[in-house]
C-alpha cells in the first residue's frame, strides 16, 4: 500500500465520519424549538467537504 492508497482511504474515511457527524447534528437541530447554534453543523460539512476533495484528488483513473 503506497502513500496515496493510504491518503486515499484516510480522506474517503473522515468524509463518511464527517457526513455522518453533519446528519446527526442537522436531525439535533431540527427537534429543538429555542435558539440554535449551528457552528458544529456548519464545520462539519465544510470539512467534509474538503476531504471529498482530497479523496479525489488522490484517486487515479
Amino acid at each position: 500500500m503506497n502513500a496515496s492508497e493510504i491518503g486515499l482511504l484516510l480522506s474517503y474515511l473522515m468524509a463518511l465520519y464527517l457526513f455522518s457527524i453533519a446528519f446527526i447534528e442537522g436531525i439535533k437541530i431540527s427537534n429543538q424549538n429555542e435558539k440554535v447554534n449551528g457552528s458544529t453543523l456548519i464545520m462539519s460539512l465544510l470539512f467534509a467537504l474538503f476531504f471529498t476533495r482530497m479523496a479525489a484528488l488522490f484517486y487515479s483513473y
